[in-house]
């Protein structure tokens, strides 16, 4: 820019009058001409200066923001969507253990799924995923705030199932940064041939290894699985003692499970007598479903959900099951 004026700078001044030296009123222009033409060069280049300036602090900040691991940690919602659009392989790899969860617990993201395992009974494996707070160990009255829900699975599923449909996310994204939720869900690969004694077990065993409070908890019992909860209180009828139906179950979901219809009235009315809430949920596809909520709302005033779906209702509408659960829970306070 600045050969460029003093070329005009030149040409003006050999521009000369019929005698051939430069007029004065041509000189004029030339110097005012000069100096508004360095007063824009020197504008212009300290704008350029400023604004490259400012773009290499902004280009600054916003890579700071993305590598920093404190920022990662508090904004649990962008990692749920980070997680959700990643392959199935990094999917797996988000999955942390127990043991690193356990070691985090206090600035973990509690949306976090975990998975572990633990023995019960005579060297019997449960395998589980878990996402929620932990109960706390420094301060047990606080575990009494947590709510809990163990979700088991029919007999031609996993506790896979309950992630590779969605359903275990959604329960575990009520414990968002916004909410602030309390809701402690994990996903058990229990065995449906498990009876009672068998549940009460691996209950214990999760107790001990600290993944459950102690507390009473809320099941959720697709198909097959209802059998550990209507032979619980089967078990209870014999032995004349329900004292440890309550300490247990805090509340029951059952999803068309099976097993209602071949307990006695007397014993399903254990639940009622003991004032466990029960939710019974079917699909319109499955008449078996039906026949299981018509009982339980019968002799255990059981609140009945009719959703749409085959047998397994819960993954052919599992938004629409999360909110049945997520409503009965708060309902009934569990």
């Amino acid at each position: 820019h600045k050969s460029n004026i003093m070329t005009m700078m030149v040409s003006v001044r050999r521009s000369s009058s019929n005698n051939g030296h430069p007029t004065a009123r041509v000189t004029l222009y030339a110097a005012i001409l000069a100096v508004f033409a360095l007063t824009a060069i020197y504008l212009s280049s300290d704008t350029s200066s400023s604004s490259s300036s400012s773009s290499s602090l902004s280009i600054s900040i916003e890579s700071e923001e993305e590598v920093s691991p404190q920022k990662i940690m508090m904004k649990g919602t962008v990692m749920k969507k980070t997680a959700s659009s990643a392959s199935a392989t990094n999917k797996a790899a988000a999955i942390t253990s127990t043991e690193d969860y356990e070691r985090d617990e206090t600035g973990g993201d509690l949306m976090t799924i975990t998975q572990g395992n633990v023995v019960y009974k005579t060297n019997q494996q449960l395998d589980y995923y878990h996402c929620g707070p932990l109960p706390n160990t420094q301060q047990p009255s606080s575990s009494s705030l947590l709510s809990e829900l163990v979700l088991l699975h029919g007999a031609a599923f996993t506790k896979e199932n309950w992630k590779t449909s969605g359903i275990l996310d959604k329960l575990c994204d009520i414990n968002n940064n916004e909410d602030g939720g309390n809701l402690s869900t994990s996903a058990w690969d229990l065995p449906v041939s498990a009876n009672g004694e068998e549940l009460m077990e691996a209950y214990r065993a999760m107790v001990d290894k600290g993944v459950l409070s102690g507390g009473a908890v809320t099941f959720v019992t697709p198909s097959a699985s209802g059998k550990a909860l209507t032979s619980l209180v089967s078990e209870k009828q014999q032995n004349d003692d329900s004292s440890e139906l309550k300490s247990l179950v805090k509340g029951w979901i059952s999803v068309a499970s099976g097993s209602v219809l071949q307990t006695s009235d007397e014993a399903l009315q254990t639940y009622l007598h003991e004032s466990v809430p029960i939710l019974a949920i079917h699909g319109d596809e499955d008449a078996m479903g039906k026949k299981v909520t018509e009982r339980l709302v019968t002799l255990t005033k059981a609140k009945g959900i009719e959703l749409e779906g085959r047998h397994p209702v819960y993954l052919d509408s599992p938004d629409e099951f999360v909110m049945e659960v997520l409503k009965f829970m708060e309902e009934n306070e569990l």
